[in-house]
């Protein structure tokens, strides 16, 4: 009986270190696509608000497809005033699916704005005037819908559209004058 239960221990330990020893499946990952897909941002657009080293970065609208943008609270960014300037965000990890988004960065990128030409202020410098003059609810997202000079009125126009709704519209003009 005791040679019994020895065989029956020897024979459960072999068939477990056999179920152990099974074959996995690999995948083969082309190098390629995983440069592409860490050269391109996970998010590009405008940096609409600022918390210590968080920034609110929202795509544009695109009045063409409808479609109102994504907005994504990004934390650790580098140092710096960033209201107003376009961006691109690369994610360090994972992104959190709330609304807005959450995520950290791994880079943030600003983009040169072309010169308008006739204007003294940049773009980016209209914009951030433009939210310094607003007083949005806390969880309300501003899109930029417009953001235009006017060469003979010497002034910008900035319009700004609450996120998922029609009557969140706010429109301002900026003096084009540092």
């Amino acid at each position: 009986m005791m040679k019994m239960r020895w065989m029956l221990g020897m024979l459960m330990v072999f068939f477990l270190f056999l179920s152990a020893c099974g074959v996995s499946e690999t995948e083969e990952v082309d190098q390629n696509e995983v440069e592409a897909d860490s050269t391109n941002p996970d998010i590009s657009g405008f940096v609409m608000d600022q918390d210590e080293d968080r920034i609110l970065v929202v795509t544009p609208m695109d009045d063409d497809s409808g479609d109102e943008g994504r907005a994504m609270w990004v934390s650790e960014a580098p140092e710096g005033l960033w209201i107003g300037k376009q961006v691109e965000v690369w994610v360090d990890g994972d992104i959190a699916e709330s609304y807005p988004e959450q995520a950290t960065a791994d880079k943030v990128q600003e983009l040169e704005m072309s010169e308008v030409q006739g204007a003294d202020l940049k773009a980016s410098e209209a914009l951030s005037t433009a939210l310094s003059e607003t007083e949005p609810e806390q969880t309300d997202v501003l899109i930029v819908s417009l953001l235009s000079f006017d060469e003979e009125s010497d002034q910008w126009t900035v319009k700004l559209d609450q996120r998922g709704t029609d009557q969140g519209e706010w429109k301002t003009t900026v003096k084009d004058e540092k």
